[in-house]
């Protein structure tokens, strides 16, 4: 059974069954004085995964983290640099070079309200994020601009994380019957883009009330919100919520 951690508990970095974690996550810090130690600095659910541990928090506060993929807002230009809003009580920053592509002469054409989807590279409590758009390879890899028209919205950190999950079969379910294109940002941010308004506000909807549907009901509960979407009968549980033409 999953248990319930307060700020001041301590963890250990070596999770039984899992090994060592050396990848630290929200919710935790390494105790000074002894490395193999991490102070819960947020309430919530430990979870390890792929050699990482963290805390699930209900919580719309974002806390950048090192590696974090995340959605930001361009909210002013200075100099050799964008100011970016990613959510986080500091705006970011990004310099006009970490861009593909992008030199002296060539430079990324960020407005104000524009968005990118971005990496963390630099987060302390002393500086300002420092975010980029490239890999170590000098490679967008789906990074960058996104484009325009899209619709943005922000939902819970624990519900992005979620969607994130190589376990969680949402997004593939939704995409059977609509098709649109989706960014998840790590700090609560999610954007999509679709073919019509209506389908685009449909997939907001499923999104958003899936946060609390457990895993094992989610095919079930994405059947019947698209049977309403098109106008199917919605049949009750006795039927397996099978849809009825």
């Amino acid at each position: 059974m999953a248990e319930i951690h307060l700020p001041g508990d301590i963890l250990s970095l070596v999770v039984p069954g899992k090994g060592r974690t050396e990848i630290i996550g929200c919710g935790l810090e390494r105790v000074i004085n002894n490395p193999d130690q991490l102070l819960v600095v947020q309430p919530g659910i430990r979870r390890v995964s792929h050699g990482k541990q963290w805390m699930a928090v209900h919580s719309r506060r974002y806390v950048p983290q090192k590696g974090d993929f995340v959605i930001g807002i361009v909210t002013s230009v200075h100099g050799e640099t964008f100011k970016i809003d990613i959510g986080a009580a500091d705006i970011a920053f990004i310099s006009f070079l970490s861009f593909e592509g992008a030199t002296r002469r060539n430079r990324p054409n960020l407005k104000v309200g524009d968005l990118i989807y971005a990496s963390v590279t630099t987060a302390t409590k002393h500086l300002e994020p420092e975010l980029t758009c490239v890999d170590g390879e000098g490679r967008a890899r789906g990074m960058g601009p996104l484009p325009s028209g899209g619709f943005l919205f922000k939902t819970s950190l624990n519900l992005v994380r979620r969607i994130l999950s190589p376990t969680s079969k949402l997004l593939s379910l939704i995409g059977k019957d609509i098709k649109f294109e989706i960014t998840s940002g790590i700090n609560g941010r999610i954007w999509i883009k679709g073919i019509n308004v209506v389908e685009v506000i449909a997939v907001y909807r499923i999104i958003k009330d899936s946060e609390f549907i457990p895993e094992p009901d989610i095919p079930a509960f994405v059947d019947k919100q698209i049977s309403r979407l098109y106008g199917f009968p919605v049949v009750t549980d006795d039927s397996n919520n099978d849809r009825i033409s």
